[in-house]
């Protein structure tokens, strides 16, 4: 192999790819990353046999090749690069050099034959969807998935297809989110599964990362789905298993609702969490009256703290308590100027919902206290 190609290209491959290296690797060769020069271009590839990336790059071929490198070590080595132009040259023997100025690195290399190279299947149905559009889905959605690897439809996010509506569902059984966004393609039928929150959170880097807003072209089939933001082809298997219908979960009616503005909730509950945090829950407790909404924590070895801030509320008071940082990931991601809280007693969940935003909506179990 003999090629020259932009560091600023090779870099932002080496990185998306890097998102697929186990972390636990099965074989020694699941360290590496393929890169195979061809047909005037570089293609890069990673798997974890999960989750497969393939990323392309134009490059000046001289003599075509296939290597395979520790993928932490050269995404690191190329990373820090200060030249703009790379030079991959490969010697007898099982090494590769890198060359960027007057830096050189030389690295041994793995058996390509014995990588397990991403495979390009077909899929039965795709769609187009904005860069935007995908970003909002993901950022309001994959902070409410669980981390309990004992429940792995917890660990992904319900997406369904119908129509011109994709919707988003997330829960980790004491908070669930529902998000919904309209698409410019019409499917038929309604289209169910389940995508892990990793890969879409590896997929937000990328669509951020990408130079270029071409959209994000979505292909699935019933065992896998693909999304393909420009030169990056990222593919990843769907989790198993039925996820519970969460519309049972959305309170029908509340008896009281809460008006607050979000910049002054936000700044109220960020100064409320120096106590918190040091409370077994995280706890926060709300107290909504016609005089407003009074927030309070205490704990035994700190203190207490108590915050009254502006709302406007309907319907007779309650007294509801919260782990904390359950408000604070929703207030991060919120838009929009105020937030509206439907509550019936300090029991059953509550429903938190961003003013003139239909498409969001975030249900929160209370602490028991």
């Amino acid at each position: 192999m003999n090629c020259i190609c932009s560091q600023r290209d090779l870099k932002d491959a080496l990185i998306a790819a890097s998102k697929a290296l186990p972390t636990k690797p099965q074989t020694p060769i699941l360290n590496g990353i393929y890169i195979v020069a061809k047909n005037n271009q570089l293609e890069i590839q990673a798997t974890d046999f999960a989750l497969g990336v393939i990323a392309k790059i134009p490059a000046e071929i001289e003599d075509e090749g296939t290597i395979v490198v520790n993928g932490k070590n050269i995404t690191e080595i190329i990373s820090k690069l200060a030249g703009d132009i790379v030079t991959i040259s490969t010697e007898e023997g099982n090494s590769a050099t890198f060359k960027s100025e007057a830096a050189s690195f030389s690295l041994y290399t793995m058996d390509a034959e014995d990588f397990p190279k991403v495979s390009v299947q077909e899929f039965q149905h795709s769609l187009f969807i904005k860069n935007n559009v995908l970003r909002k889905l993901i950022a309001r959605s994959t902070f409410a998935t669980s981390n309990d690897d004992s429940r792995p439809v917890f660990q992904g996010c319900s997406v369904t297809i119908e129509g011109s509506t994709i919707t988003f569902v997330a829960t980790n059984t004491h908070r669930l989110v529902v998000v919904k966004a309209k698409i410019e393609d019409n499917i038929e039928g309604e289209n169910k599964f389940i995508v892990p929150a990793k890969t879409l959170n590896d997929l937000m880097w990328i669509i951020n990362s990408a130079r270029e807003d071409n959209g994000v072209k979505i292909e699935f089939s019933d065992k896998h789905i693909a999304f393909t933001v420009n030169n990056i082809f990222v593919t990843c298997r769907l989790i198993d298993g039925q996820f519970p219908p969460h519309e049972k979960v959305i309170p029908a009616s509340c008896e009281t609702y809460a008006n607050l503005d979000i910049s002054e909730f936000r700044s109220a509950i960020s100064r409320v969490e120096i106590i918190s945090k040091q409370t077994e829950y995280n706890t926060v407790r709300l107290k909504f009256d016609s005089e407003g909404l009074e927030l309070s924590s205490d704990s035994y070895e700190t203190g207490k703290v108590i915050e009254h801030v502006n709302a406007a509320v309907e319907g007779p008071g309650v007294e509801i308590a919260f782990n904390l940082r359950y408000i604070q990931d929703f207030l991060k991601i919120a838009g929009g100027d105020e937030v509206r809280i439907g509550m019936n007693d300090k029991l059953s969940p509550a429903d938190f919902r961003i003013t003139g935003d239909d498409d969001f909506i975030y249900i929160v179990t209370p602490v028991r206290t």
